[in-house]
């Protein structure tokens, strides 16, 4: 397990989009793949499933696997929004240090179903959020060891999308659809998270029966 000097909290109040990624890592590749392999295994799962799965993509295949998801994802788009999405590919995603690609293994799912089949019509929702967990895991961890990052999820806007992603990480079957994208690397500029042209701003979180949480003691 990688280990950093930031409080919890601290980490999750770090962990923001960073589309200004570098090429650079405060963690060795070898980090890297522990921080991965520690988000997959200890993230929860419904009756310990464990159906999460995870792809670690750095150096030039990092490079190769954008430069292919951009030539599958350029059918989805109008002409005068090719120019917009291009940047984004080149200075927002291969630019960074690396990618972690998250799927849920189908055929693991189908197993678990066959041997208990009364969470046949749940369990897609349940490996949906133990997926997510592990993606906000692996992104406030690397928060945590001053990296930035930004979620994608290019492999949901349709099967050539999806098809593309698989075939250039060489993937089994049964992870069929690429669930995420976390691009990732040191930022450029650690005080500008986000789009500058879009502050964020929270709504109200405890304000009566109107707010985000409510309290009952």
């Amino acid at each position: 397990m990688t280990i950093s000097n930031m409080s919890f909290a601290d980490a999750i109040e770090a962990r923001r989009s960073y589309y200004n990624i570098t090429n650079e890592s405060t963690l060795t590749n070898e980090q890297l793949e522990q921080l991965v392999a520690d988000a997959i295994k200890y993230t929860p799962s419904s009756f310990n499933s464990q159906t999460s799965r995870a792809v670690l993509v750095t150096g030039e295949k990092n490079k190769a696997l954008w430069n292919a998801v951009w030539e599958a994802h350029k059918a989805n788009l109008k002409e005068e929004e090719i120019p917009v999405y291009e940047d984004k590919f080149k200075n927002s995603y291969s630019a960074g240090y690396g990618t972690i690609v998250f799927y849920e293994d189908q055929d693991a799912i189908d197993g678990f179903v066959k041997n208990f089949p009364i969470v046949q019509w749940t369990i897609k929702d349940w490996v949906q959020t133990s997926n997510g967990m592990a993606q906000f895991i692996a992104w406030t961890a690397l928060a945590s060891h001053g990296m930035g990052g930004n979620l994608q999820h290019y492999g949901q806007f349709g099967p050539a999308n999806a098809e593309a992603i698989n075939k250039n990480l060489g993937v089994p079957s049964g992870w069929k659809i690429p669930l995420a994208m976390l691009a990732f690397g040191v930022p450029a500029d650690i005080n500008a998270p986000g789009n500058p042209a879009f502050p964020k701003t929270f709504q109200p979180l405890v304000d009566g029966e109107t707010g985000r949480v409510l309290v009952r003691h």
